[in-house]
């Protein structure tokens, strides 16, 4: 079992009962407690958990559960509506573009409607806002479910993806910190990993509210994408300090369909 995947089982224990102890996560994942306590340090520098004696806790803000995909649709969506505007500007008629999953990627099928382009997504959200539209044509590339997110994800998913290759990729984050794009799921992670790395222009979309958040796993680096997609919210100072890693995009007009 892979470190990542180690210790998302980990902060999902914590938010399902409270607590972990070194001694049942070693039972549970076949490990040494070593590698587990190493685990639960990292966790720990990472702000995700509090080591006691025996095991761990959660800290207050990792014990709220994750708000509801509804609930998310509801926040920033002004933002959020602006972002998806800016993607649609930056398509070009006749390209094959990858949509990712997530309540800001989602809006973008609104505006996409009846375009001359073809759309490859893992989102289930999204291809459902598309599926009985003529245009644009629709590839859904199917795998392991996760209903939280929408998200089709796993081996079979990854294979597919690794065989294909598109024009330009828009793809949501968690948090963006310093140079790294964060996630919480590995799996989600992996996936948006390979079409990024297949894709000849990488997008990374985020509302204001993202920036300078960290979340369980940093999944790309901000120096390697074609442009970060935000809002005019962004505080001047993350701006500047961002777009020495990368181009910043926060209007549609005049920007260069690629």
């Amino acid at each position: 079992m892979l470190k990542e995947e180690r210790q998302q089982i980990i902060v999902e224990e914590l938010n399902t009962v409270g607590f972990v102890s070194v001694s049942d996560l070693t039972d549970k994942m076949q490990v040494t407690e070593m590698t587990i306590r190493r685990d639960l340090k990292e966790l720990e520098i990472k702000g995700l958990l509090k080591r006691i004696h025996g095991g761990a806790k959660p800290l207050d803000a990792l014990h709220s559960k994750e708000i509801s995909h509804q609930e998310k649709r509801k926040k920033n969506i002004d933002e959020k509506i602006k972002i998806a505007k800016i993607i649609n500007s930056l398509i070009q008629e006749e390209s094959t573009v990858f949509l990712g999953t997530g309540t800001t990627i989602e809006l973008v099928a609104e505006f996409i409607k009846g375009r001359n382009i073809r759309v490859v997504t893992n989102s289930y959200y999204l291809f459902e806002k598309l599926a009985y539209e003529e245009k644009p044509d629709v590839i859904l590339i199917g795998g392991t479910f996760r209903s939280k997110t929408g998200a089709f994800v796993g081996n079979f998913t990854n294979e597919l993806l690794r065989n294909i290759r598109v024009d330009c990729a828009f793809i949501g984050a968690n948090g963006i910190y310093e140079n790294g794009a964060f996630d919480s799921n590995p799996a989600e992670s992996e996936a948006l990993k390979i079409i990024m790395d297949n894709a000849r222009n990488k997008y990374i979309a985020v509302d204001y509210s993202k920036i300078g958040k960290e979340d369980f796993l940093e999944f790309y680096s901000l120096d390697e994408i074609t442009a970060l997609i935000v809002d005019e919210n962004i505080e001047e100072k993350s701006k500047n300090r961002l777009s020495k890693l990368t181009e910043i995009i926060t209007n549609p007009k005049n920007q260069k369909r690629v």
